[in-house]
Order: structure tokens, then C-alpha cells, then sequence
């Protein structure tokens, strides 16, 4: 599958609260009507939680990664380059990007297309953390550390670090562990973002992570997990350009057949 990952910061004078409302109440349900017309597998906005701000002040404070403008993520996913071309031929994603544009601040906001691959997943179905459940899902948006090209940096990503987070996943309490490549799509990014109203993402990806925050760890082996795995962070990761919040997901399209 090829998602678009949306990364999404509000509008000067646009509260929080009604960044995610016009979100959650008009954007999604919007897509879902356009869900046939768009060939979309999937469509989940991830919105940043309140109750989660603390634990993710802790978490940047770890990593000395200053604080962020961005409160939502949207992806779109598409089965095939081809779905996405048919996407970008029609004017339904202009609809949603007129539609965004009421909140989204145009110059702090981004898009890119993306690939992704599951590293640690503990049940059959996709994990999700829907609103009225204890889970939360952590976005970390990564730009890559100064002296390593792109192609570097994601390829010790996913064979470095990878097995390193896996290893780890059981004392951390993770339910499930995504990376998220970013493609080089020099043909259909453009139209994507211009028709959002977005700018075109130069982060290498991003890393996906669902706890369950009714079920929380400490002791030395949660410490030792969260220490080794920022240290590796640092080999690879331009910490002080990336970009990190937790939220609950609103899935507005599923097709289980493709989950």
C-alpha cells in the first residue's frame, strides 16, 4: 500500500479544541463520503491528546527536541501507484483541501508519501487507539542526522534500530511498532500537496508506536529500554528538527480485507 501521512499544525488564532473539531466533525466524515470516489483503503486522523501533553514534554525534554507547532495527522492510503494517480486526476481532493485550509496553517504543515513496515505487532487485526480506550498512539516525524544521506539514515533505521526497538518492545509495553518510509515520489507528490494546500514533507519518515496508558511500566528494565533507544536515536536522527506527539486515531475508512 502507498500512504499519504499529513502532518498538521493549526491556523494563528484557531484553538486546539477547534482545530481537532473541524477535523474530527466535517473534514473526516467529508473524506468517508469520498471514500469510493478516492479508491481509499484507509483514511485515520491521529489528534494530539491533551491528557498525553505531559508524558510527551518528558519524551522531547529526553531527546533536548524543542516543542511543536503540530496537533493532528491525516493519512490516506491507496492500494497502488495507480489509485493514487486516479485520486490526483479529480478534483475530490481539492474539496478536502479547501475544506483543511480553514484551519491548517499552509507554512508549518506538510505532506509525503509513504511506505510502511511493521516491526513489532502483538495481535492478527491492526492496532488502533480509538477514542474511549486506553491506548494512545505515539508519531515521531524523523529528519535525518547531519553527515548521513537519506538513503543512509533509513537503511540503518530499519536494520539498526528496527531490531534494537523489538528487542525492547516487551519491557516498554508496546502493542504494536511502525516505521514509516518516506517514498521518493517526484511525480505525485506535487499534485497531492498542491491539491491540500500543503507543503511538500522533507522528514525520512516517521515511527509509530501504540501503548496502552491504563497498563503504564517503570523500573530499571523501562529505563534501560528508553535510555538505549535515544542513544541510538542520535546516530541516525536529527532530534532537534523532528517532530513528536501522541494522540487517539479516528478511522473513518477501514476495509478489513486490507488491514
Amino acid at each position: 500500500m502507498i500512504r499519504l501521512v499529513c502532518l498538521l499544525a493549526p491556523r494563528a488564532g484557531v484553538s486546539v479544541a477547534a482545530f481537532h473539531a473541524v477535523l474530527r466533525d466535517r473534514v473526516g466524515p467529508l473524506v468517508a463520503g469520498m471514500q469510493t470516489g478516492l479508491d481509499l483503503i484507509r483514511y485515520v486522523q491521529l489528534l494530539a491528546d491533551a491528557d498525553a501533553a505531559e508524558g510527551d514534554a518528558a519524551a522531547r525534554a529526553m531527546r533536548d527536541m524543542p516543542p511543536s507547532p503540530h496537533a493532528a495527522m491525516m493519512d490516506f492510503w491507496w492500494a497502488s501507484a495507480a489509485a493514487v494517480d486516479a485520486a490526483c486526476a479529480g478534483a475530490l481532493l481539492d474539496r478536502i483541501g479547501a475544506a483543511v485550509a480553514e484551519v491548517v496553517d499552509p507554512q508549518a504543515s506538510c505532506c509525503w508519501l509513504a511506505s510502511e513496515f511493521p516491526q513489532v505487532q502483538t495481535q492478527h487485526a491492526r492496532v488502533v487507539a480509538r477514542p474511549r480506550t486506553p491506548l494512545l498512539k505515539l508519531a515521531f516525524m524523523l529528519r535525518r542526522a547531519t553527515g548521513m544521506t537519506d538513503a543512509e539514515a533509513r537503511d540503518y533505521w530499519l536494520t539498526g534500530h528496527g531490531p534494537l526497538i523489538r528487542s525492547y518492545a516487551p519491557a516498554r509495553g508496546m502493542h504494536a511498532y511502525y516505521q514509516v518510509h518516506r517514498r521518493d515520489d517526484r511525480e505525485r507528490l506535487p499534485k497531492l500537496a498542491a491539491a491540500l494546500g500543503l507543503a511538500e514533507g522533507d522528514f525520512m519518515g516517521h515511527a509509530e508506536a501504540w501503548f496502552d496508558r491504563s497498563a503504564m511500566r517503570g523500573g530499571a528494565d523501562l529505563e534501560e529500554a528508553k535510555t538505549k533507544a535515544v542513544e541510538d536515536e542520535r546516530r541516525f536522527i536529527g532530534l532537534a528538527g523532528s517532530v513528536l506527539f501522541s494522540g487517539k486515531e479516528y478511522a473513518f475508512v477501514e476495509r478489513d480485507w486490507a488491514l
